[in-house]
């Protein structure tokens, strides 16, 4: 019988019996033992999604990084095996980034977490137990009745619940802060202003409802440094590394509550349940960089009117091999915040042209339903006033009933969403819809639309940008030769 003493597989085997091995390979087993007991951060081998977490730490070091994972998948685990390798230097080949070898930040670090959790008994004490090297740190209660703090190698590491006072968030300048589900935006906002000398925070969460403004403000922002944690990469069976037998995740998700399994099972975010565009993929849909406007692109503006809200308004083109740009929209602030707003036609006139100049607008796309009501006050309807102001619009697309008007639609924005997810992205198998990262509405309302899960409709919410795709996508964009419309350019007539 060989046994590698670099090997953590042999650490997590179940030990052979004994009576079958010479007295040689059982000092060799109990050695194994007393190592991992002892040093058990340098046999830490990462499931599937703490792996991708490792990767996304120590090869991005973003300054807000998400581990977005399902109950089971080892979050505190992973947590405990981050600070090690920080604190102490890189401790196995998983870790082998710069980041870990050699902290560039601030070596002040803190973890924030329920206040049920930072007793003594609590999971990340247990874990930092298991995993941290024996005797070469010191845990310190601080007046506190749990450990507070952990001094080693020159760290200190901040033990702080969601309870304490604002004010003993701020002060201290930090080189990372983990924290244990999303916060508080007011902790949030207290929290990363102490990474002024740079740093990173880490989010650790299973995404119930709770925390809201989390997924609506800082979620979208940083959609290229989500890591996201399914229960089967934890999985013996089919995950790697996985420490979970495929039985028991069987049962474990049988028992959980419906409309929770997304978050609990799948580490996706429940706002995701009954999305409307589930293959759309940031990091795919969205370009890299703002989109530029060819000087010969037929451009199309398509408006989504409303009353009490501005107008939702989208400027797109298309290329000649039948992809689809959506390269700005108006308002250019977040619009789910702006109400009140009592724009009149010359109003929308003044920023609709002064935001196209040196465009091509090749053809004006309005809601139908709203744009062809005839005004009791004016007799007019809204289309004929903008045609008064020198804006020419088309009626958006129609269908027998409405709510086949709006599942036609759906259907083909998600055909120009579609690709091959299990082959790589080359010429042929990609998306025909990309998004400029400037357009954050339009990027949100794919992000967000959903439907309603009680009615099967799909929700008010979010929807407004998405009816002006709709509307684009409808109207069969293709590349025009011919000169673009004739308006006036004359700005604040």
């Amino acid at each position: 019988m060989t046994i590698d003493l670099s090997n953590s597989s042999a650490m997590n085997s179940s030990r052979p019996d004994f009576g079958k091995l010479s007295l040689s390979e059982q000092a060799i087993i109990l050695e194994l033992e007393k190592r991992r007991e002892e040093y058990g951060c340098r046999y830490f081998e990462p499931n599937g999604a703490q792996t991708k977490l490792i990767d996304l730490v120590g090869g991005q070091a973003p300054h807000v990084g998400i581990f977005s994972a399902a109950n089971g998948i080892g979050k505190t685990t992973a947590i405990a095996n981050v600070m090690a390798n920080i604190i102490f230097g890189r401790q196995n080949r998983y870790f082998d980034y710069p980041l870990f070898r050699e902290w560039p930040y601030p070596k002040r670090l803190r973890f924030i977490t329920d206040p049920k959790l930072v007793e003594e008994i609590g999971p990340l004490h247990s874990e930092i137990k298991k995993w941290w090297p024996r005797g070469r740190y010191e845990a310190v209660k601080g007046g506190k009745s749990y450990f507070s703090q952990y001094k080693a190698n020159g760290f200190l590491l901040d033990i702080m619940s969601y309870d304490q006072d604002l004010k003993q968030f701020e002060g201290a300048t930090l080189g990372g802060i983990f924290f244990d589900e999303p916060p508080m935006r007011n902790i949030w906002n207290a929290s990363l202003a102490r990474l002024r000398m740079g740093g990173i925070a880490l989010v650790f969460m299973t995404p119930l409802t709770q925390a809201a403004w989390f997924f609506d403000e800082v979620v979208p922002r940083h959609q290229e440094h989500i890591v996201f944690g399914d229960i089967e990469e934890n999985c013996k069976t089919h995950g790697t590394r996985g420490q979970l037998e495929h039985a028991n995740i069987e049962r474990m998700v049988s028992e959980m509550d419906p409309d929770e399994v997304e978050a609990r099972a799948h580490g996706k975010a429940m706002y995701l349940s009954g999305l409307i565009y589930k293959n759309f993929d940031h990091n795919v849909h969205v370009a890299k960089k703002p989109i530029a406007v060819p000087s010969n692109a037929s451009v199309y503006q398509v408006v989504d009117p409303a009353v009490g809200k501005p107008f939702a308004s989208i400027w797109a083109f298309p290329d000649t091999d039948g992809t689809l740009y959506i390269h700005d929209e108006w308002p250019n602030e977040d619009f789910y915040k702006m109400r009140g707003i009592d724009n009149g036609i010359h109003d929308y006139r003044r920023i609709f042209l002064t935001k196209e100049q040196g465009w091509g607008i090749h053809k004006r796309i309005i809601d139908r339903h709203f744009a062809d009501v005839r005004s009791l006050q004016t007799k007019n309807t809204l289309r004929q006033d903008f045609a008064a102001v020198g804006l020419n619009y088309e009626a958006s697309y129609n269908a027998q009933a409405e709510q086949e008007e709006v599942q036609t639609g759906i259907l083909k924005v998600r055909s120009y969403l579609n690709y091959n997810k299990d082959k790589p992205l080359d010429s042929i198998n990609r998306p025909r819809l990309v998004i400029s990262p400037t357009c954050v509405n339009t990027i949100k309302g794919f992000s967000r639309w959903s439907f309603d899960t009680k009615t099967g409709r799909p929700k008010d919410e979010y929807k407004d940008f998405m009816d002006c795709v709709r509307y684009f996508v409808m109207a069969d964009p293709k590349v025009s030769y011919s000169p673009p419309m004739s308006e006036p350019r004359r700005l604040f007539a």
